[in-house]
């Protein structure tokens, strides 16, 4: 039987890359932002369903029209969560098409900032105790950047209205949350760095695959090389709290420049890097 798998941090980190990534192995099923695990949190507490606040309540919509009858009292919130989202990998959604896959190891959810909820991952944690996380991070000042061009768009839905230096902070909270959760939970949160994933390809999903217990797959490698690009573009520094600057410095982020890639920020951090230094 398919085990549960959860994709969590931040939004606009490249997690739809990574399933588009994910979903070339015949093992993998994930979701493009079920929102499984906030219904099944609401439904298992008898709680009417609303958007999430961290969200907008499009993808679970979406999933109650399409599954939402197949929820059911007197099953668990495992039972509930395959049957969820085998419908939508059978039926296929607006963002990703019908699979079939019969082989089937692993099935979860995109859905990063909703699963680093405390509340949520406590009552994942419960019901799922055999589910792995895939935590993809990048860089704050990407993510700032790409919020505010997605934002600029039709469905933009994300940290509206937020200044930049309050959505570095939004970033530094959820990252805090997965810190935790890899303490508490150790062997079992597995972290990549989306830069690292454009780079190194195949490099980093032959470690992903190994935590997952999945043989490697030449063929996905190859198509996987074929998608996965990394961005160039411009993007400029903003300020920070000390604590969010610890956060980025600990998964190797330079918040004074941009090393190793076509995009450089403002030097403006040089003198709270020199002092986590020390």
């Amino acid at each position: 039987m398919a085990r549960p798998l959860f994709i969590i941090g931040n939004k606009r980190s490249g997690t739809s890359q990574l399933v588009r990534v994910l979903n070339l192995h015949p093992g993998i099923f994930i979701s493009h932002e079920s929102d499984v695990a906030w219904i099944l949190f609401q439904f298992h507490h008898d709680r009417p369903f609303h958007a999430h606040p961290w969200d907008s309540d499009r993808g679970m919509r979406l999933t109650l029209q399409l599954a939402g009858s197949l929820l059911r009292r007197d099953a668990s919130p495992r039972d509930n969560f395959l049957a969820v989202q085998t419908a939508i990998m059978e039926h296929g959604t607006p963002w990703l098409p019908a699979q079939a896959k019969t082989g089937l190891r692993w099935i979860g959810d995109k859905k990063p900032m909703q699963h680093t909820d405390p509340e949520v991952l406590a009552f994942l944690r419960t019901h799922f105790p055999e589910a792995r996380f895939l935590h993809l991070i990048r860089h704050p000042f990407d993510v700032v950047a790409s919020s505010d061009r997605f934002n600029q768009t039709a469905d933009g839905d994300f940290w509206l209205g937020l200044s930049p230096e309050e959505k570095m902070e939004r970033w530094g909270f959820h990252e805090a949350q997965v810190l935790q959760w890899r303490e508490a939970m150790p062997g079992r949160v597995h972290t990549l760095r989306y830069e690292d994933f454009c780079r190194r390809t195949a490099a980093e999903l032959l470690r992903l695959w190994a935590f997952l217990e999945l043989p490697a797959d030449p063929n996905v490698l190859r198509a996987a090389a074929r998608q996965t690009r990394p961005n160039a573009r411009p993007v400029r520094a903003v300020h920070c709290s000390r604590e969010t600057a610890r956060i980025a410095a600990a998964y190797d982020y330079d918040l004074r420049r941009r090393s190793g890639l076509r995009a450089w920020a403002e030097n403006t951090y040089w003198r709270t890097t020199k002092m986590l230094a020390h």
